[in-house]
């Protein structure tokens, strides 16, 4: 049985997870962003890893975020006394208030999310990148310094990035069960999500990164369709930086760590670039490309 690491955000990422979820003749371990974590209506968010938890069980909401069929009570109470965009659905907020009182007991966000994976009987392993605190912060090009939520959430991912910084991802360690499920796979996939927001915040931690470019099997799904996002502001990030959202921006992106590239259907070719159907508009598409990429 293949061990196959896949690298994820959440919306982006959790359709192609959906995808490998699929496949009963792999051992599945998802590595998931932690950097968009943040503290809303007094409880902790963890919105990349309850994205994909979500979508593996069947039950996330109809943008993507969230669970399916949701009442927002409890949001739109709270902001009678506080204005924010966000919102917080009611059973998601269960889910997020049973965690807090989790870590608040001492448990640490790997555990907490075995927890709710064993809950739902999701027969693979997702995994927080890291138990330590690393957060993304977003410059502007007017010098603001916005957290991630502050920027994606309450200015809806409008303003043009300067600068984005990995806060904290020097001192973070990786947990045993990352180094495991990286060390050991015979495959690496790092999902459609955003590079700078998603997955750079994973590889800003040095031993992962480390893990990565030192792997012999390491494959990169485009989150660009015709240069724009699959999903959120992805290409406007990459240009925002420097970069073309396409191959060419995305190998300079990763630089050395990866073996090949999935891009969309006649965008490009190469040795190491293979064009695949990645519109995953029905699940058949994402279960069709986990099967060619696991071979």
């Amino acid at each position: 049985m293949k061990k196959i690491a896949y690298i994820s955000g959440g919306i982006g990422g959790a359709k192609l997870a959906k995808g490998f979820y699929a496949l009963k003749d792999i051992d599945l371990s998802i590595v998931v962003n932690t950097a968009d974590d943040e503290n809303i209506h007094g409880v902790k968010l963890s919105p990349d890893v309850d994205s994909v938890m979500y979508a593996l069980a069947n039950m996330q909401g109809e943008f993507g975020w969230g669970q399916k069929e949701d009442t927002f009570e409890v949001s739109n109470f709270y902001k009678e006394y506080h204005k924010q965009q966000f919102s917080i659905g009611d059973k998601d907020l269960a889910l997020k208030l049973y965690r807090n009182q989790m870590l608040n007991d001492g448990k640490n966000l790997t555990e907490v999310t075995k927890f709710f994976t064993d809950f739902y009987k999701l027969s693979c392993r997702i995994l927080p990148m890291t138990n330590d605190v690393v957060s993304t912060s977003i410059t502007t090009d007017h010098d603001e310094v916005l957290s991630f939520q502050e920027y994606f959430v309450e200015r809806k991912a409008e303003p043009v990035l300067k600068e984005v910084k990995y806060n904290g991802s020097n001192n973070a360690l990786p947990t045993s069960d990352v180094i495991k499920a990286l060390s050991e796979a015979d495959k690496i996939i790092i999902g459609p999500s955003n590079p700078v927001l998603s997955i750079g915040p994973i590889l800003s931690i040095d031993s992962i990164k480390n893990i990565v470019s030192g792997h012999t099997s390491v494959t990169v799904i485009s989150p660009f369709i015709d240069q724009k996002a699959l999903k959120g502001p992805s290409d406007r990030n990459f240009r925002d930086l420097g970069l073309e959202p396409n191959i060419n921006g995305l190998q300079e992106f990763y630089g050395g760590m990866v073996n090949k590239y999935i891009v969309h259907e006649n965008e490009s070719s190469g040795t190491n670039i293979q064009s695949k159907n990645i519109l995953f508009s029905d699940e058949t598409i994402a279960v069709n490309l986990a099967k060619e990429l696991i071979k």
